[in-house]
């Protein structure tokens, strides 16, 4: 990007305050959203995977299931935080879920549910920086998505339903959560046991983690660039097998405040340059046209919409929701498993 001055292009990049400035602005091209989502992401990764650095005291666990300043809590041994289908694997595989396990889940469900909505995926999930970072090198661009929203929305809807019932019943069958151990998600502890075993020089610690977690996040990768790359379904993995960043998108996208909220509807020329760079396959020119903020079960909140906007149109923020049934620039608010009706 070059600099201007009178008008005329100097042929050298802006300073950084310059970039700063822009960044915080918000000017073109935007990428405020993208790098405060990679340095969360990269920050709480490094944080689980040394967690045995500071014996556990600022956070100790893995994503599906921590504990936070354990000892440093006046009145409690630790924050305890559990994701919520986490807690229904465990609950379906023991058939007795804890007290304890109850408070931690209503900790998070409620943050989820009544702030944040699907904020987990697209700020905090390591899977997303990952999936990102191939998506650039193997995603067909003009390829149509295999799922049209118009037509099989209901039917896009019900398959991670589905499958969230499969696992439940394959942790019941198998007495253990079955999801939580074999997702790379809820596997962070694995990758904190294996530098612990690098470090420490652990004979044989890590090379059977390693290899177990590794493998685990190479079949998730994998099948996401073959979906990619052969059928130009992005994000299969999100949109589809995994069933934490789901639960949160059916229950609290269409409740939770924070939202890509449509701000200039009337600026929009249908480009369709926000639902090409989304990462869900969203059509969110329906949505722009109707005036009606992006409630989708699929939005990851993650504002790449809003940043490639030339127009401005989007904006990712909070805004409290509308009572049930009012209307929104001329449409009645409606289900959002079909977006089209």
């Amino acid at each position: 990007m070059s600099s201007t001055r009178g008008g005329r292009r100097t042929g050298r990049k802006p300073g950084i305050a310059r970039r700063i400035k822009l960044w915080v602005r918000g000017t073109p091209p935007r990428r405020k959203y993208t790098w405060a989502r990679r340095a969360l992401q990269l920050v709480l990764l490094l944080l689980f995977s040394f967690q045995f650095l500071v014996s556990g005291v600022i956070i100790k666990g893995s994503l599906a299931s921590s504990r936070l300043f354990e000892g440093h809590v006046p009145g409690l041994s630790a924050i305890e935080m559990m994701d919520f289908f986490a807690w229904l694997e465990q609950a379906a595989a023991t058939h007795s879920p804890s007290a304890v396990s109850i408070i931690a889940v209503a900790v998070v469900f409620i943050l989820y549910m009544l702030l944040l909505g699907r904020f987990f995926c697209g700020w905090v999930c390591p899977m997303d920086l990952l999936f990102s970072l191939f998506e650039r090198k193997f995603t067909r661009m003009n390829a149509p998505p295999l799922t049209r929203p118009h037509h099989y929305g209901r039917v896009e809807g019900i398959i991670p339903l589905l499958l969230m019932l499969v696992y439940l019943a394959l942790s019941v069958i198998l007495g253990q959560p079955f999801f939580t151990s074999i997702s790379p998600v809820a596997s962070t502890t694995k990758l904190a046991a294996i530098i612990q075993g690098i470090i420490y020089n652990i004979p044989g610690a890590a090379v059977g983690l390693a290899l177990s977690w590794a493998t685990l996040t190479g079949i998730a990768l994998f099948v996401n660039i073959i979906a990619e790359y052969v059928f130009g379904v992005k994000r299969l993995w999100c949109r589809f097998i995994c069933p934490i960043g789901n639960i949160y998108g059916f229950i609290a996208n269409r409740y939770s405040p924070l939202r890509v909220k449509v701000v200039h509807p009337e600026k929009c020329v249908k480009c369709n340059v926000c639902s090409m760079a989304c990462p869900m396959s969203i059509d969110l020119v329906y949505y722009i046209a109707n005036g009606r903020d992006i409630k989708d079960y699929r939005c990851l909140h993650c504002g790449r919409c809003a940043e490639v906007c030339p127009y401005g149109v989007l904006s990712l923020g909070f805004r409290l929701p509308k009572p049930a049934g009012q209307k929104t620039g001329g449409v009645r608010e409606e289900g959002y498993w079909l977006e089209h009706p």
